[in-house]
């Protein structure tokens, strides 16, 4: 009864492994304002998943979306940054202060099922309502 058991586990454990495919991950890179931690997007059960890390954190701002760019980040800038970009999600706020609020936390997106990664080459924390580029990362996918 306990090598069955151990292997039922070893197979659950095993499956579960390949329902997760990890596609990039990376670090931000600062434009205007820092962002800590990190993001990855991952393959899960078929679905585009974009993460990002428990330790994530930026400055708070009134429209934070995460974008995906066909641009590079080195041609991104205020003006341009939502042509030829989807939104990925709104970022949302953990932080109980009163003032000087950070975005912060671990925060997932899945992305629309038709969404094709190559089209991509930058990802983004903007700003939309006053099109205000916070910072971003080469998708490198």
């Amino acid at each position: 009864m306990t090598r069955l058991t151990i292997l039922l586990f070893t197979l659950l454990l095993s499956s579960v492994g390949y329902a997760e495919q990890q596609i990039a991950k990376g670090t931000w890179t600062k434009i205007d304002y820092d962002a800590a931690g990190t993001w990855s997007i991952t393959k899960e059960d078929g679905k585009l998943i974009v993460s990002l890390s428990d330790d994530f954190e930026t400055k708070d701002g009134p429209d934070l979306f995460i974008l995906f760019s066909t641009k590079k980040l080195s041609e991104v800038n205020n003006s341009n940054a939502n042509q030829s970009s989807i939104q990925v999600g709104m970022l949302k706020t953990n932080d109980k202060s009163l003032f000087f609020k950070k975005m912060k936390g671990a925060q997932r997106f899945e992305l629309p099922g038709d969404t094709d990664l190559s089209k991509y080459q930058s990802i983004l924390i903007h700003c939309v309502q006053f099109s205000h580029l916070w910072a971003g990362a080469e998708l490198n996918n």
